[in-house]
């Protein structure tokens, strides 16, 4: 069999292992259920408020925007954090020093966060669909159109979540950094709120992000045809969505291989050990 085939099958079974053990850890249950369950709650403490101005129901407006905050925050924070992390323990070291080794690692990585995102999907979807009226109002097409885009996102996410990882030393800084980095974007998205209520130059540097093009696409998917008043130009603009949500998956797919291979490149026994101590050293 082709060396790198048998990288990528073991790759696979070692995302689905390292899901499947996250499952009987009860820390991280409690990290999967708590999160979604406070948006559940949130949605329908709201399902009788309305956006301003319009009929359009705010717990529906927030689905949209939680399916896409889902995606990002899986496949571009929680990826960065187990890749830094990793890279502290010696894990990513060890890696490296195995044939076709950072194959079987990114592969590896990138099951393990879709697998995550999916189940996150469900966990969220299933109770909020029972919990909200008419949440599907484009029926099937609207369940298909969304899963596209959700798929479409981590395939722009996943990449950028490598590329995140290998810019930090450890994920003490990512969970600083990209805590506020992760507000800002939310901040600016407009997807929990309309974003024409934000500042127009606030719109600007809303859509360079891939959050809002994932929102504005989900919004599509999910709302009727009526809410698409609260959007710019009153439009969907759904071949620019998945056109921008395509040229950040090219990005990221060109930019994290480079910066991964730098970060191989850098590791050795000793910086490991160095890092190390220096967790040590803050417990």
């Amino acid at each position: 069999m082709n060396p790198t085939t048998t990288a990528v099958r073991a790759g696979l079974r070692r995302g689905w292992t390292e899901f499947a053990k996250s499952l009987r850890a009860p820390e991280d249950v409690g990290y999967y259920v708590i999160g979604t369950a406070i948006f559940v709650v949130v949605m329908f403490l709201n399902r009788t408020n309305h956006v301003e101005g319009t009929s359009l129901s705010l717990s529906h407006f927030m689905f949209s925007g939680v399916l896409a905050f889902l995606v990002i925050f899986t496949a571009t924070f929680g990826l960065a954090t187990a890749v830094t992390t990793e890279r502290e323990d010696g894990t990513l070291l060890r890696m490296k020093s195995l044939p076709h080794g950072m194959v079987g690692y990114v592969v590896g990585q990138s099951a393990r966060t879709s697998i995550e995102a999916v189940f996150n999907l469900a966990i969220l979807v299933i109770p909020t669909t029972i919990l909200l009226d008419s949440l599907w109002v484009n029926g099937f097409g609207g369940v298909v159109h969304g899963l596209a885009l959700f798929a479409l996102g981590l395939l722009a996410c996943v990449p950028l979540g490598f590329a995140v990882g290998s810019l930090f030393k450890n994920p003490r800084s990512i969970g600083g950094w990209g805590f506020l980095i992760m507000g800002a974007l939310v901040t600016v998205s407009g997807i929990f709120f309309p974003i024409l209520s934000l500042p127009p130059w606030v719109q600007v540097i809303a859509q360079v992000t891939p959050l809002y093009w994932l929102g504005l696409g989900m919004r599509e998917a999910t709302l009727p045809d009526a809410a698409v008043v609260v959007e710019i130009s009153e439009s969907w603009r759904t071949l620019e969505v998945f056109g921008v949500l395509g040229a950040w998956a090219v990005v990221g797919l060109l930019l994290a291989p480079v910066l991964l291979r730098r970060m191989a490149r850098r590791e050795s026994g000793s910086t490991v050990a160095a890092r190390q101590q220096k967790a040590l050293q803050r417990v």
